[in-house]
């Protein structure tokens, strides 16, 4: 008689997380593997780059140190997003894939059950919610790094949106930005975050972008909340 047990499986991980992690695992494999001449043009266009985006913003043709600023929007616009697709180095990338799938799973989870079922729409969600984090913690960094500061590349800001919009929306119906359990989980992210950014450069040999970290986060517990009002509103509870 054939047991009807089933094992395992040795990588319990969703198929669209595991696949992104791989696309930025191969990204930087064709990215360093490259000609010398490729991999500046892509830090080039892709990173976050403050001195090039302000001096864009003022509508100078050459920053103060002689980099051209961007030459229009959309150059300007494309670092907010292919800045998560490039990665300093190997443990840079490993890093972010395992912890794009180790917190992307949980949040993938919340939002299947929000959703009632999982398909299209569910991914969609999730992927969404990853690249307006990107976005918002590239913001926050250029923010606060004006009229210039060092590039920053990594998908730390997309993470970090998986973080808060986890945080938030693990309360459920009563999730709330304002709630102390969210609040205190908030507080020990943005000081573990400071602390990095001052032990980071002589722990890791590279500075930690903690703006980036910080704006994903709060925008990913503000896509969270969002997700969850919807939800409900959807119930009408």
């Amino acid at each position: 008689m054939e047991s009807q047990t089933k094992r395992a499986p040795i990588i319990n991980a969703p198929l669209p997380l595991t696949a992104f992690a791989l696309v930025l695992i191969v990204l930087h494999g064709l990215r360093v593997f490259a000609p010398e001449s490729f991999q500046i043009e892509a830090l080039y266009h892709g990173a976050l780059f403050p001195e090039r985006f302000w001096g864009w913003a003022d509508g100078q043709v050459m920053t103060p140190s002689g980099v051209p600023a961007y030459p229009g929007i959309g150059a300007a616009m494309a670092p907010f997003f292919l800045s998560g697709l490039l990665h300093g180095d190997w443990f840079h990338v490993i890093l972010n894939a395992v912890f794009l799938i180790a917190i992307g799973k949980p949040v993938l989870e919340i939002l299947t059950v929000l959703n009632g079922r999982y398909g299209a729409g569910v991914i969609i969600t999730l992927f969404a919610l990853i690249f307006v984090s990107q976005a918002a913690g590239g913001l926050v960094y250029l923010l606060l790094n004006n009229p210039a500061g060092g590039i920053a590349v990594g998908a730390s800001g997309g993470l970090s949106g998986l973080m808060g919009a986890y945080f938030l929306m693990r309360e459920g119906a009563a999730a709330r930005l304002r709630a102390r359990s969210f609040l205190t989980v908030t507080a020990i992210f943005t000081v573990a975050n400071l602390i990095f950014a001052f032990i980071g450069p002589s722990l890791l040999g590279a500075a930690i972008a903690w703006e980036v970290h910080l704006g994903g986060y709060i925008a990913g517990a503000v896509f969270g909340r969002v997700v969850i009002w919807d939800a409900v509103r959807k119930l009408d509870i």
